[in-house]
């Protein structure tokens, strides 16, 4: 095993130094110099000088100013000025505008022109119009008599075709041969039918008899099996507490069979390692040591 490595030198702390637990004031009056001698003292305090006791005699005090009140000067702007001759600028501009829409409103009807252009024309007769000669007009009507006498001649035609005539047997046929007379066939019978639904039907009747029977066989049997292992689970368990329970032996046997402790036949057990060691401990010791590490017991190789 490898010694470990050495460990750093402490690094050195900051050095001391104190804490200055005084205040700014305090430390102001530390510092002045305070002085010894009575000339010091002397130079270091002004002399005082007091002030003359004043006179609270009525007669002798003054008596009060008297001041007249203020009195304020009118005076004139001439923002307002402005203001007023903007104001009426703008009752003017007002006004005309009215006036103008008033009289925009008055309907006044211009007077009739005279001159030679304005001057009245006798009347003129009233215009008749003329039919227009047009080829279609023309071919049109050629075209409706055409389609009025072929719908003429359909009906015609239709109408002979409706009337019915019967036309005489031709003399070359001779005697009729077609004769009336009871028909030789069998009568129809009429024989029962059998759907396939209804056999189907009668299969599936029979098959679900028959399942319901192995059901009910299955049931019963898996009622039987789940009893019966109830039964041995319950028996078990009974011959369980009966070997487990306790019965102490008659003082009788007792007295016949004393009990006498005897030694041992096997050796005691000798204690083992557990062998706790890491993954890279355990490599080195499989590749040094001749044992073996298996389940945390320490073996020897066979």
């Amino acid at each position: 095993r490898l010694p470990p490595p050495p460990r750093p030198p402490p690094r050195a702390g900051p050095p001391p130094a104190s804490p200055k637990l005084t205040r700014s004031a305090r430390a102001r009056a530390a510092a002045t110099r305070v002085p010894a001698t009575a000339r010091e003292k002397e130079e270091h305090f002004a002399p005082f000088k007091a002030q003359p006791m004043p006179i609270f005699s009525p007669a002798a005090a003054e008596p009060p100013l008297v001041r007249s009140a203020t009195k304020p000067a009118p005076f004139s702007l001439e923002s307002e000025a402005r203001s007023a001759r903007v104001a009426e600028e703008r009752e003017l501009e007002l006004l005309r505008r009215a006036e103008e829409e008033r009289a925009a409103r008055e309907f006044k009807a211009r007077k009739m022109p005279v001159g030679d252009g304005w001057a009245p024309q006798p009347s003129q007769a009233v215009t008749t119009p003329r039919p227009f000669q047009l080829g279609s007009v023309e071919r049109a009507a050629v075209h409706t008599a055409a389609l009025s006498e072929e719908y003429a001649r359909r009906e015609e035609e239709e109408r002979r075709a409706r009337d019915f005539r019967a036309r005489p047997r031709p003399k070359s046929l001779g005697a009729p041969s077609f004769t009336v007379s009871k028909s030789t066939k069998p009568l129809t019978e009429i024989q029962p039918f059998g759907c396939r639904s209804d056999s189907r039907a009668s299969e599936r009747k029979a098959w679900e008899t028959e399942a319901t029977k192995r059901a009910l066989a299955d049931s019963a049997a898996r009622a039987r099996a789940q009893h019966e292992q109830q039964e041995q689970a319950a028996a078990e368990a009974a011959e369980a507490r009966a070997k487990t329970s306790f019965k102490a032996r008659p003082a009788s046997v007792l007295r016949a069979k004393p009990f006498q402790v005897q030694r041992a036949s096997h050796e005691p057990t000798k204690p083992v390692s557990p062998a706790f060691a890491s993954k890279r401990r355990f490599g080195k010791s499989l590749g040094s040591a001749p044992e073996r590490c298996r389940g945390g017991v320490t073996q020897k190789p066979q």
